[in-house]
């Protein structure tokens, strides 16, 4: 592990980095069966959206890492560094939406409130997360509702991380118990599980709302707090290391495959499935992320090759213009000359453009900084 550059006392945790492809790539699969006849992301599960609860616990914990290595700033020199780090690139997405896409897949447009150009204003402030209808969460480039609810996670962070280390438990019980006077809220107000785009539901109230997924970055800061106390210097063999990664990976992949479905199977009504389907896998992501840390085992060092890592910092760019270009493609060509193969490679080559062309210029631009710094 090696500083990162500019930052002398924070270390480097590459697989952290490389995994988040990872992540951007369940996301895609997820989103593929929706655009294209691709039968294995048809028959792909259900489980693989939870690539953003990966996003939300990963956060957490990698500023969590940053921000106890070193000293903020101040709290708005904190805040216009995450501002530059998401703002340029989501703003450059909803460019590419509108030139590439037809505008009746754009975005929902209705009356009143529910105005397409009303729900561009709370986009663009990265506000529309807050507001509990899908029209304002999927609004435009639907996927932004995640950077939404992440800005609102930067705005509370400086004061959750105060004393982190003797209250992570306390923040992660102080979220539970917020998530849960939501669901109450909903249920007294007898909400409707789904509806129409315009209604308030249980989903459109708690998918998008930073109340409900603030347990998610809360259990990354704990999950830092674990990793530093207990296995930052824990003294093991590279062979075990990676016998505990393969028992990670497997437990991953077993819940997200087979345990996770029997749990949601057994649940009564739907407020409890609510709350699995939103913060159910954090503990796993929490578990995999302490894992591969320190990238101590063999694949811990794979995750840390050069290729990799690269894959990891253009994963955000992934992120927000997968779904853009998927809605284009399928306005272009028919559905049964897309292949999976040449749409990834485009995806990534855009991915890649995005991220060297707009996301790090910019963000160096608006941070008066010189230099080009690596994606945290």
């Amino acid at each position: 592990m090696k500083p990162l550059a500019g930052d002398a006392n924070v270390i480097d945790l590459k697989p952290l980095t490389s995994l988040r492809f990872i992540a951007a790539g369940m996301i895609v699969a997820y989103h593929a069966k929706n655009y294209f006849l691709w039968s294995w992301a048809n028959n792909a599960p259900f489980t693989l959206i939870m690539g953003v609860s990966f996003f939300f616990v990963l956060s957490g914990f990698i500023l969590t890492h940053v921000y106890t290595s070193k000293a903020m700033r101040s709290y708005g020199h904190f805040i216009r560094a995450r501002f530059a780090r998401l703002w340029p690139l989501h703003v450059a997405t909803l460019i590419l939406l509108v030139m590439l896409v037809k505008p009746d897949s754009i975005t929902f447009d209705g009356p009143g409130l529910f105005s397409k150009w009303i729900t561009l204003a709370f986009n663009i402030a990265l506000a529309h997360s807050l507001i509990p209808f899908f029209s304002y969460v999927y609004s435009w480039n639907a996927v932004s509702w995640s950077i939404s609810t992440e800005m609102f996670f930067y705005l509370l962070f400086p004061f959750l991380l105060k004393d982190i280390q003797r209250t992570s438990g306390k923040k992660i019980i102080a979220a539970a118990l917020a998530f849960f006077v939501l669901i109450l809220v909903l249920s007294i107000y007898q909400a409707p599980f789904d509806g129409g785009v315009n209604e308030l539901t249980i989903q459109s109230a708690t998918y998008a709302n930073p109340i409900a997924r603030s347990f998610e970055f809360c259990m990354g800061m704990a999950a830092w707090v674990v990793w530093d106390r207990y296995l930052r210097n824990a003294k093991m063999s590279t062979l075990l290391w990676s016998l505990i990664e393969l028992i990670v990976i497997a437990t991953a992949a077993l819940w997200l495959w087979k345990i996770y479905f029997a749990i949601a199977s057994w649940l009564p009504g739907p407020y409890l499935s609510q709350v699995l389907k939103l913060s159910g896998s954090a503990w796993l992501f929490a578990i995999v992320i302490v894992c591969f840390a320190s990238g101590r085992g063999y694949i811990g060092r794979l995750l840390s090759a050069r290729l990799c890592v690269f894959l990891g910092e253009v994963s955000f760019s992934v992120y927000m213009v997968h779904q853009i270009l998927m809605k284009a493609v399928v306005g272009w060509l028919p559905k049964e000359s897309i292949h999976t193969v040449p749409f990834v490679c485009v995806l990534l080559i855009c991915a890649t453009v995005l991220h060297l062309y707009i996301e790090m210029p910019c963000r160096d631009l608006l941070l008066g900084t010189k230099r080009i710094t690596r994606s945290r």
